[in-house]
């Protein structure tokens, strides 16, 4: 027997699975992303010790569970980024260099992908200072005082950084230069005195090189010749000058190269060397220069004189011709009166002629009250030659007489002109009408 089932009891239990149905949907549980898998970095450096500046190799490989990782790793140290690759079969590499000698913590970081961690591995890359050469040369090793001498240093070394820093040009404890290395060279120019040297050139060394040094060999440096110099005494003012007064010598010093500086010595020589007040020093300017001279009250006739050049850095010294100061002697003028007659004696210390016979230009003028006697003015000295004596350098007396009849009681002077021989001197004598 067939069992029927009414069209209404259908739609209910197809309404009630529907029903059913959608609860179900409802409290199904989510779907989660999946954990992504750890990741683990090797890294390595190539070479891993090397001098400064040398191209160092990093590389990274990143191995996992499954599948193969992708994407980039970076390499750090501490915050510089030194260059960055991206993965190939789980490995990469790339390039960098460090400047400065050192040991340096390397990090090699993993960005990870959409299944694989990030992850980070460390190498430590050690740099150190490449050795280096200092060379040395000069360009003259017997040069002459006061000519400058380069001193030339060469830095070399296997690094792959050219040196930098300085080098201290030295001659035993004396600094010559401080030079800053400009493409592996440094140059130091000097002018030595005269003697022997040796230069040490001292590269200081930078960041990525060592120190070094060397020495140069003897450098025997020789003294410069000096300049030929000529030394003349050019003048007296005044001259002839008086014994015990001031006379001012002047000296020139000439040379063919340059203006000699310094100072000349004057002094009295021969017979006359010694003599009190009879020397002096001048200092010269543009080659000239001048000093006094104050010949002792005693001192008369002619004084000669030579002036020395003790010479400069550049200058020979040299001495100077015989040059004459004539100090004229002193006189004493004694007057006397008799018989209408007024004679003057002149006499000087050694009692030479100073008439007018032996080329004096003295004279005698008698006065009176300040007023020249009339016929009484210049007259002329007469020589009379003491017995056995004659000639110029003859010895006796000197006389002036001039008549004279006096109206009036007074003191009559008679004044000795002198001449270039002699000073001038003066007497007095009284006279009655």
């Amino acid at each position: 027997m067939k069992l029927l089932v009414p069209k209404t009891a259908a739609i209910v239990v197809t309404t009630a699975a529907a029903m059913f149905a959608v609860p179900a949907m409802a409290s199904a549980a989510p779907m989660h992303a999946a954990a992504k898998h750890p990741s683990k970095v090797s890294v390595s450096a190539s070479p891993r010790v090397s001098f400064a500046g040398t191209r160092v190799k990093l590389s990274a490989t990143v191995s996992s569970a499954n599948p193969k990782p992708t994407g980039s790793v970076t390499f750090w140290w501490g915050r510089h980024k030194l260059c960055s690759t991206r993965l190939v079969n789980r490995s990469g590499h790339c390039y960098t260099s460090f400047h400065t000698a050192g040991n340096y913590g390397v990090r090699g970081v993993y960005s990870g992908d959409t299944k694989h961690a990030t992850a980070t591995g460390k190498v430590t890359v050690v740099s150190r200072k490449a050795g280096t050469n200092t060379s040395i040369s000069v360009t003259s090793l017997a040069p002459t005082a006061g000519t400058p001498v380069t001193i030339n240093a060469g830095i070399s070394s296997h690094s792959p950084l050219a040196a930098t820093g300085t080098v201290r040009f030295t001659a035993g404890s004396t600094l010559l230069c401080s030079v800053l290395v400009s493409k592996g060279a440094a140059h130091c120019t000097h002018a030595f005195a005269a003697g022997s040297y040796t230069v040490t050139a001292t590269y200081l060394g930078d960041g990525a090189h060592a120190a070094s040094h060397n020495t140069s060999g003897t450098i025997k440096v020789h003294a410069a010749p000096k300049n030929a110099t000529t030394t003349t005494i050019t003048g007296a003012n005044p001259n002839p000058d008086d014994p015990g007064a001031t006379a001012t010598i002047t000296v020139t010093v000439t040379s063919a190269t340059g203006t000699p500086t310094g100072t000349v010595a004057v002094a009295a020589t021969g017979a006359d060397a010694g003599l009190k007040g009879d020397s002096c020093t001048a200092t010269l300017s543009g080659g000239t220069g001048t000093c006094q001279v104050t010949p002792a009250a005693d001192t008369f006739g002619d004084i000669t004189f030579v002036a020395t050049y003790g010479g400069d850095a550049t200058h020979n010294g040299s001495k100077s011709g015989n040059f004459t100061l004539h100090v004229p002697a002193p006189t004493t003028t004694t007057v006397t009166f008799a018989k209408d007659t007024l004679t003057a004696d002149v006499a000087n210390p050694v009692g030479n002629n100073i008439s007018g016979s032996a080329g004096g230009t003295g004279t005698v003028t008698f006065s009176i009250g300040g007023v020249d006697i009339a016929g009484c003015a210049d007259v002329p000295l007469v020589f009379t030659p003491n017995a056995g004596q004659s000639g110029p350098g003859a010895i006796g007396t000197n006389a002036a007489t001039c008549a004279y009849t006096p109206t009036a009681a007074g003191t009559v002077t008679a004044t000795y002109s002198g001449d270039n021989e002699n000073q001038k001197s003066t007497g007095t004598v009284g006279v009655t009408a």
